[in-house]
């Protein structure tokens, strides 16, 4: 870090605890709440005047999409996610392959060269948790209402082709992510943990260096002060759409309960640290 670097950000600390400071802060937050009531009645007058006309558009196209969801689940969603599976392990594959070279090529001393193998395996890790997350994304959409869309033997069969593709996905980025931590160990021997552990994230965590676990924790911070926008858009998004589309209470009542529980996950983890408990 900089000297210059150092003192911009102690300028700005000196100037947040100033009560200019506060006083701008509380002059932009009246001003934000303001213009979200001016603009949330605007919009809301808006849509009440055209309400009927938007509901019955609404409806139909909804109806139009309820009549072909099952079809789609059944017999589109399956080769849909055999695709995404296959895509996303070549990526996957060659990122590794990539990376694997230059680690049996390193000499040892060359932090740049390292530094090139392991940008490859952080971007086979992301590829790795992507696939994952929408293979189970796709998986819930192909299975819900399942009891209803088997209506003959053909149904019953894609839906079981399906679920071998979902369990084949899951074995595929199990064995990336393993691979991708041997291959790290090779020029990191400091680094502890199996993926096959349930406390893996935590045993990698305390093998990490110092300068690792800040990068993480500032990623966490940012990802937490992030995801809490995220879920006010989600939940703002749910209710508006409750007042024209039959969603449900249960899409709003999610999204609430999902950030009720990375809020108090958060407020206890924070009261551990405080107390000194890792």
């Amino acid at each position: 870090m900089t000297t210059d670097t150092m003192e911009k950000r102690t300028t700005k600390k000196q100037e947040a605890d100033s009560p200019q400071y506060e006083k701008t802060s509380k002059e932009k937050f009246v001003f934000r709440c303001i213009a979200g009531l001016i603009l949330g009645g605007f919009l809301g007058g808006a849509c009440a005047a055209g309400s009927d006309l938007l509901k019955d558009s609404v409806s139909e196209t909804v109806q139009n999409i309820i009549h072909t969801i099952p079809f789609v689940q059944v017999h589109i969603l399956p080769w849909i996610l055999l695709v995404f599976i296959i895509i996303s392990t070549i990526i996957g594959e060659s990122f590794i392959k990539k990376a694997k070279t230059l680690i049996d090529s390193w000499d040892g001393e060359d932090d740049e060269h390292i530094a090139k193998a392991d940008s490859f395996l952080n971007k086979a890790s992301s590829n790795s948790s992507i696939q994952i997350i929408i293979t189970q994304m796709l998986f819930a959409l192909m299975t819900y209402n399942l009891m209803d869309n088997l209506q003959n033997k053909a149904d019953a069969i894609m839906i079981l082709v399906g679920v071998a593709i979902y369990f084949i996905s899951l074995f595929i980025t199990v064995t990336q992510q393993n691979r991708i931590i041997k291959l790290i160990k090779e020029y990191a021997p400091e680094k502890k943990g199996s993926v096959y552990d349930k406390n893996f994230q935590d045993v990698w965590l305390a093998s990490c260096d110092e300068a690792e676990q800040l990068m993480i924790y500032k990623a966490s911070h940012k990802t937490y002060a992030f995801m809490n926008k995220v879920f006010s858009c989600f939940l703002v998004t749910a209710v508006i759409a409750g007042m024209f589309v039959s969603i449900g209470m249960l899409c709003a009542f999610l999204i609430g309960l999902l950030w009720l529980i990375m809020i108090c996950c958060y407020t206890k983890e924070v009261e551990k640290l405080e107390h000194g408990n890792n």
